[in-house]
């Protein structure tokens, strides 16, 4: 069984949010778009990317396919309106199959496993920074504060992938997904949200605590995120159920209750009539003695 919660919150600086996100665990498909700040209608270009992965995967197509076809959205509607021309949007979803997932993104939004091990990225970022760092002309630790953090190299409406990215995946009881934004992972260090997600006592919780602590760090950003989590989908057992039994078998083993006596009430002129019954024998008795004795 999959649970999850979601988030999508402007943040404190965006004068909007251009974040859309969707959480159908109905079709098992959770989806997080970024639109592209400071270019056209980014709040149109994410929408639109959400909407048509969600329509595309109810009308029975692939993960791959349905991404294939949000991009192709996105370019003919700018194409259409002119107002529109140039969006883009950022996105990573997951589409459930029992406790077995696909993934798949463009952009740097996020995908995080988080299990007993910790947390590790399951997505590889389309931006700048990362592909230095794939380049060897800058460290891991120095692409985390690089300036381009913020440049993408692919985005949906503007990529010229030849395939989109796609891992497979599955959750164990316990694990957690989660798909976020830049607005997430940018101001929270990851040994934060792993600790925050640990600590916390329910997937609510969790996301209501992140987002504190994003909002807390200035949430210079719009902040999205979804965290799936697995559970097995067995009745647990409680300590009740055991004492529910022991009571149930005692009372089996009582004697039923008796319904009245199983004593008549006392008859007083019955128990005359008897005592009348037995002198009248005794009389008898000594009746025949003593015809016995004198005459015979």
């Amino acid at each position: 069984m999959l649970k999850s919660t979601s988030v999508c919150h402007q943040g404190l600086v965006r004068e909007r949010n251009e974040d859309s996100v969707v959480a159908n665990e109905t079709l098992g498909l959770w989806v997080v778009a970024d639109g592209v700040g400071g270019n056209a209608h980014g709040d149109v270009a994410s929408q639109l990317v959400v909407q048509t992965i969600e329509r595309r995967i109810r009308q029975g197509k692939s993960l791959r396919e349905s991404v294939e076809d949000a991009n192709s959205a996105l370019i003919s509607a700018a194409r259409s309106q002119q107002e529109l021309e140039g969006m883009a949007s950022t996105v990573v979803v997951s589409l459930f199959h029992g406790h077995q997932f696909e993934l798949a993104w463009v952009g740097d939004s996020r995908a995080y496993l988080i299990d007993s091990e910790g947390l590790s990225q399951l997505s590889t970022d389309h931006n700048l920074a990362n592909e230095l760092l794939k380049q060897g002309i800058i460290s891991e630790g120095e692409s985390r504060t690089h300036a381009g953090q913020h440049e993408l190299t692919q985005a949906m409406g503007q990529m010229n992938l030849e395939k989109i990215p796609k891992v497979l995946g599955e959750l164990h009881e316990g694990d957690i997904l989660l798909l976020c934004t830049d607005g997430l992972s940018g101001p929270l260090e990851e040994s934060t949200i792993f600790q925050t997600v640990c600590d916390s006592p329910s997937l609510d919780e969790a996301g209501e605590t992140l987002l504190d602590l994003v909002l807390e760090a200035g949430a210079p950003d719009n902040v999205s995120f979804s965290l799936i989590q697995f559970q097995e989908d067995v009745r647990q057992i409680r300590a009740s159920d055991f004492n529910s039994k022991s009571k149930n078998k005692t009372a089996s083993i009582v004697p039923p209750k008796l319904e009245g006596t199983y004593r008549h009430a006392f008859d007083k002129r019955a128990y005359l009539r008897h005592l009348k019954g037995r002198s009248m024998m005794l009389a008898l008795v000594l009746f025949a003695i003593v015809f016995l004795i004198f005459f015979i």
